[in-house]
Parts: C-alpha cells; structure tokens; sequence
C-alpha cells in the first residue's frame, strides 16, 4: 500500500511584453517552487505560443487566447503576473473561482493615460513603439529594455541583460496592441480573490500613483519596492510580503 502526498497548489506565471516564459530567474522560481508547483506561460505571440493576429479586434483575440489556455490548466491555481501579465491575470480572474489568488507586480491595470488616467505610460511613447517594432524590432527592444532599467541599481548592466532575454518576433506587436487597448480597472475592483499589488518605487512605464486613482477590492494588499519596471528580474526573488501572501494561499 503507497500513501498519497498532497500535491502542491499551482502557481501559473504570466510574463511581461517581449519577453517568453523563460526570462523568470532560476534563483525566483526555485523560491517559489518550495511552496507551489510552477507552471510557466508563453502570452500570445510570444516565445513558443502559437498564436496568429487575425482581422478581429485584439480584445477578442485575447478572450479566445484565454479561454484556449484555461482548458490546459488545472481545475484550481493562483496566477502571478508583471506588467501585461499582470493585465491579463486580472482579466483571466474576473468571474473566475478557479483562480485562488493573484499577484501583480508592476502592472497597470490600464497601461495608456488620458485625463482621466494621468499616471501611465503616454499613447504617443507606445505608438511610436508600435511603428519602430514594424521595422527596427532589434532597436526598439533595446530601447524598451533601457526604460525598463531606470530605477535600477545598475541601469546599463541591467538593460543589456534585459535585452538578451527578449527575442525578435513580429507576433510580438500583438501584445503592443494589447496594452493600448487593455482596461481592467473595473475588473480589478471587482475582483474577489486575494490580490497582492507589488509596485516599484522609480518606475517609469508603470507610476505606482496610480492605485490612487481606483477603487481597490477590500482583498487586495499593496506592496511598494525600490527599483523600476524590471527589479524583480534584476533581484531574482520576490520579497518577504510577497513570500507571506503567497504562505497564507497554500490551499488547492
């Protein structure tokens, strides 16, 4: 007769724009793994995902690249996503039991400002982003990579080896597309899971101001760092909060 050991809960991992499921830190996911059972996903357009844009607008492409993605995941999981990972977790949550809990780290719920979004990314930056990865894709990864280093301890080291983690594929300009258009205020302030906000002090693509500017579900936990956009990939753990929230959501 054999005894049966409890399985660890899942913990899904969502990355950010440009990058592929193989850009989280060995010394991170070794963290995380003493607690979950990791399951990492390539988003749409991304490393080795198969997803192709078609004519239908890029919303509804992504709800299809959900749902496609839940139907291989297990019947209960916690999602942990950065930056357009994070967008997607809230949206892949919304209305969703099966999902236990999220963490988000550097994420905007909405990525673009207007008067009524002031702390976030300018639609003028992102557009020119969108042209330049139609035809210098090489250069303007470099360059997003750059504003992902500001705030860091060392930015030059730190942007250069950002770029050497993201790849050029032009199903990449889908996710460019994606925090364009992405707005998950209303489902974040729905949500009714745990959700761990984690938002670094000096960065410039995702101001931590904004979580004053929406109502927050009464589960969720803030937690602000020192660094910018990439700390987590530059200090490869999560922090001692964050190791917390996660030990209090070790359930199914």
């Amino acid at each position: 007769m054999s005894l049966t050991v409890d399985a660890k809960p899942t913990l899904v991992l969502l990355h950010g724009w440009g990058y592929d499921k193989a850009c989280w830190p060995s010394s991170m996911l070794e963290q995380l793994e003493l607690t979950y059972q990791l399951i990492m996903v390539d988003l749409p357009g991304h490393g080795d995902d198969v997803f192709i844009a078609d004519n239908r607008s890029c919303i509804e492409q992504l709800d299809q690249w959900i749902i496609s993605t839940k139907s291989h995941l297990p019947s209960h999981y916690h999602l942990l996503g950065w930056s357009l990972g994070g967008q997607i977790a809230i949206r892949m949550a919304h209305g969703d039991d099966r999902i236990k809990s999220l963490a988000l780290m550097a994420t905007n719920p909405k990525f673009i400002c207007n008067g009524h979004w002031p702390k976030a990314m300018s639609k003028e930056l992102l557009t020119q982003f969108e042209r330049d990865y139609q035809t210098i894709p090489g250069k303007t990864l470099r360059r997003f990579a750059s504003l992902q280093a500001q705030g860091c301890t060392k930015p030059k080291t730190q942007a250069a080896q950002l770029a050497m983690l993201m790849h050029e594929q032009p199903q990449k300009a889908f996710g460019l597309q994606l925090l364009r258009e992405l707005d998950e205020r209303n489902h974040l302030s729905q949500l009714s899971q745990p959700c761990f906000i984690e938002l670094a002090q000096d960065d410039i693509l995702v101001p931590w101001q904004w979580v004053s500017q929406i109502t927050l579900p009464d589960t969720a936990q803030i937690n602000y760092v020192a660094g910018g956009h990439s700390y987590l990939l530059e200090r490869g753990s999560v922090e001692t909060a964050m190791v917390k929230f996660f030990q209090n959501r070790t359930g199914p």
